[in-house]
């Protein structure tokens, strides 16, 4: 899609750079390993804004210059700075002040204890996975709003106390980090929608390493 980009846009000035099939084929290469990560979005961004800095082809460097404004241009950082900021805020991470709301979301499609638990080798890609998806998110309009902390000080729910503390001693986590997934506990008792929402807790907790029973 790329090359066939450049070809409409740059004519002559595009084919004059290649002069045989096979310089073709290296140059094709070269820019898929340069380009690898990049989703759709962002690359069609990034040819709109180079059409209108450079009279010749850009260079793979100068090409990647102009994604990184891209990112600028939408309020978000870079995939790297992005992971740096989640691991950075993975604790209590509703009560942080985001650079971007995608930022905040790739952390949590992540796993917070799986970015305070696991080394950069093992997170980084997951991460950088996630990121991507919810940068596209942002290129195609969507807007991201981080939710409401769920603050349970309140413990009118039964057992909701004691329950926090035991599964956040067993997991060696903060109390904040184990409340939104107890929320479940405030719905009424016997309704589907506390089901689900225990289910949802049930399978969050068990990803984070607890195997314990939750009240129904």
């Amino acid at each position: 899609m790329l090359f066939a980009r450049f070809k409409a846009i740059y004519t002559h000035k595009f084919a004059s750079a290649y002069a045989t099939t096979e310089e073709v084929k290296l140059a094709k290469r070269e820019w898929a390993i340069a380009l690898k990560g990049f989703q759709e979005p962002l690359l069609a961004y990034a040819v709109e804004r180079t059409k209108e800095k450079y009279a010749w082809p850009p260079t793979i460097s100068e090409f990647l210059s102009v994604i990184q404004t891209a990112y600028r241009a939408y309020g978000l950082p870079e995939p790297r700075q992005a992971y740096m900021e989640a691991c950075s805020c993975r604790h209590k991470p509703q009560e942080k002040a985001w650079s971007h709301a995608a930022v905040y979301f790739a952390g949590a499609e992540t796993g917070w204890h799986f970015l305070s638990t696991e080394d950069e080798r093992t997170s980084w890609p997951v991460f950088e996975k996630h990121y991507t998806t919810f940068v596209d998110k942002v290129i195609n309009g969507e807007k991201l709003v981080i939710p409401k902390p769920v603050l349970i000080e309140d413990k009118s729910a039964p057992v909701l106390e004691s329950l926090l503390s035991d599964i956040a001693n067993a997991l060696q986590v903060s109390e904040s980090e184990v409340a939104p997934h107890l929320y479940y506990l405030y719905k009424t008792q016997g309704t589907k929608i506390r089901a689900l929402y225990r289910e949802r807790a049930v399978e969050a907790l068990k990803k984070m390493g607890y195997d314990g029973n939750l009240p129904a």
